[in-house]
């Protein structure tokens, strides 16, 4: 029905696309399709649309209405409910696959609705990148004159604990005091080019635990649910810990005593991030039960100096962001399920990309 160039059109596209027989079996569906619907195309491929989706009635009856027309069919806001009690609303486009006007079967693009409105708030998360990052260079000098001082006084500890186990958190204060000023001094250069190399996001993340839990009071109730096959990353490590660095702090400052913080990563494919399509992309899920950000200051969370916190600095999830999209990357917050959700995407640069 499809030739095989047509088929490699189909599968390069981010937006998903089924392709039906005209009696509505299954014939192929993309990877964003599979990513849209929760499922796999092999295993139900050749099935009847009613046996792969029992409950999209409303879905079903565009396909059909446009079947019988034999002509082209937008539906916008159609429904789809889909297995485990999960469903997405998305922009249905029908085509039918006339010969002769007789139908030879249907091509289905579904536009995913929540998709549309992460690239509109992606674009205003760019605007926010230039304004924070702007912001940052105007506080940086204020930041790196006590940085200096905290790393000659670990250095004077070090030297009057005279080789003690204890040296162990000195080298922690001076380390991180001089990732921190190579830091600022990339935020104080315009367009400053980052440090890549071959980093292992697991590691990374291990790291970044290894610091919290130093700083914190009580032990950490972490659990970690990490995908074994993630590639490793061409990024700047001091970047990518600072940034994750932030956001796990935020956690652990907003959940109470007992509660707990999960860190899950994970492979996306055909994934589109401020509005450039990458075949890869690596996902990682901050994820805590803390009360979430206050409502009032949701839509401009990631300005420098917004802060739902008494004591908080508001230049977090700023720097944060910043840092995220200096690889390409984007950060998103959701809320589900009493959890608060802080989502970083960052695309694995390929040759094809």
């Amino acid at each position: 029905m499809i030739n095989d160039d047509a088929n490699q059109i189909i599968e390069n596209l981010y937006t998903a696309v089924l392709v039906l027989t005209n009696d509505l079996c299954l014939t192929r569906m993309n990877t964003a399709g599979e990513n849209l619907l929760s499922m796999s195309a092999r295993k139900v491929s050749g099935m009847k649309l009613d046996q792969v989706l029992p409950e999209a009635a409303q879905f079903i009856e565009t396909i059909q209405r446009s079947l019988d027309s034999r002509t082209p069919y937008t539906e916008r806001g159609v429904t789809i409910p889909l297995p485990h009690e999960k469903s997405v609303t998305v922009d249905c486009a029908v085509t039918p696959l006339l010969d002769d006007e007789r139908c030879h079967g249907m091509i289905v693009e579904l536009i995913d609705t929540q998709t549309q409105n992460r690239l509109m708030r992606e674009e205003s998360l760019l605007e926010l990148h230039n304004a924070a990052r702007e912001s940052l260079r105007g506080m940086a000098h204020e930041i790196k004159n006590p940085l200096g001082g905290l790393r000659g006084a670990a250095q004077l500890l070090e030297r009057e604990l005279n080789n003690s186990e204890l040296t162990e958190y000195t080298s922690i204060i001076i380390n991180e005091a001089d990732r921190l000023r190579n830091l600022i001094d990339r935020l104080m250069t315009p367009n400053a080019r980052i440090n890549v190399s071959t980093v292992n996001v697991h590691e990374i993340l291990e790291y970044v635990l290894n610091l919290v839990e130093a700083e914190s009071a009580a032990p950490l109730q972490v659990e970690r649910f990490y995908d074994p096959s993630l590639p490793a990353l061409q990024a700047d490590r001091d970047q990518l810990i600072q940034a994750f660095l932030n956001i796990v702090r935020n956690a652990v400052q907003a959940i109470h005593p007992g509660g707990h913080i999960w860190l899950n990563t994970r492979i996306k494919r055909m994934c589109n991030i401020r509005q450039e399509l990458y075949k890869l992309a690596v996902q990682i899920e901050i994820v805590d039960d803390g009360p979430g950000v206050p409502p009032e200051i949701i839509n401009g969370m990631f300005y420098p100096m917004v802060t739902g916190r008494a004591d908080g600095t508001g230049l977090g999830l700023s720097i944060a962001q910043s840092l995220v999209q200096s690889h390409r990357g984007i950060i998103e917050y959701e809320r589900v399920d009493a959890k608060t959700i802080f989502r970083i995407t960052l695309p694995i640069r390929t040759g094809d990309d």
